[in-house]
């Protein structure tokens, strides 16, 4: 029993500092993403300059594109933040429960575990039975405010560059296509010449003048016009389904061997 119990303490052990590592690098990632913008600008400054180069060669002098990574994802960003500091602050109770055989830290880590593994249950079914309903929630969310804040390529506002830079950065148009941007309250697509379909952004090579056929008159060859941007994201950023469902279905199943261990070490104390 009390080879059992050395086992069982030293899984907890392991899995703890496992936690310990992700904690930090959720913390730090988003503390750089929500306070350090300055680092990150280096990654996405070329998109900027080359819109603002196009907006120059258009016509519109002196256009400067005040664009911060910090202000667009700092939702993401605290999230990243209290994810880290929620593994952070578990990792405090496993460890101290398993190394220094406290039980009230034990009985409050398996409480906060089993929250955790009810949550990830719901979720695991949710997100591989329904995933529409997670992403139709999402994409509901980002329609309205191109419709009522999308200004185009010169807009200065966080919708107008946030559609800007993803457009061209992840090579797309749009939450589903470029039907999503058509009747923007703010957004002016009357040129003389070159009524716009499509902006500016979705073209796959910025107009380097005033001849924007390429959002005018778009086709697969000069356009990501019916390329979806959450699509895109959402395959980058999650991948496939079933291999990251099986990822949270083993992190539920270690966190459920977790409970059960630190029940029983809690029980033998």
């Amino acid at each position: 029993m009390g080879c059992l119990l050395t086992v069982g303490r030293i899984f907890c052990v392991i899995v703890n500092l496992l936690f310990l590592i992700i904690g930090l690098i959720l913390f730090a990632v988003g503390i750089i993403v929500k306070f350090g913008d300055s680092l990150l600008k280096s990654f996405y400054q070329p998109i900027i300059d080359s819109l603002e180069q196009s907006l120059n060669d258009a016509g519109y002098s002196n256009v400067t594109l005040d664009f911060s990574l910090s202000d667009i994802v700092g939702n993401l960003a605290l999230a990243f933040i209290l994810t880290g500091l929620f593994l952070l602050i578990l990792t405090i109770f496993g460890l101290g429960g398993a190394c220094c055989k406290v039980k009230c830290m034990l009985i409050i880590y398996v409480v906060m575990l089993s929250v955790v593994l009810a949550g990830q249950i719901v979720f695991i079914i949710i997100f591989y039975a329904k995933q529409e309903l997670v992403t139709d929630k999402i994409k509901d969310n980002l329609k309205p405010a191109i419709q009522t804040d999308f200004q185009g390529l010169n807009g200065t506002n966080v919708v107008s560059l946030s559609w800007n830079f993803v457009n061209q950065q992840a090579k797309c148009c749009g939450v589903d296509s470029y039907r999503d941007f058509t009747g923007a309250s703010q957004w002016v697509t009357n040129y003389p010449s070159h009524p716009l379909v499509t902006p500016l952004s979705c073209c796959k090579e910025l107009p380097s003048g005033v001849d924007f056929s390429c959002a005018s008159a778009p086709s697969d060859s000069n356009n990501y016009w019916e390329t979806s941007c959450f699509d895109e994201l959402w395959d980058k950023v999650i991948g496939n389904v079933a291999i990251t469902a099986t990822v949270l279905a083993v992190g539920a199943v270690i966190q459920l061997i977790l409970i059960i261990d630190d029940i029983d070490v809690s029980t033998n104390n």
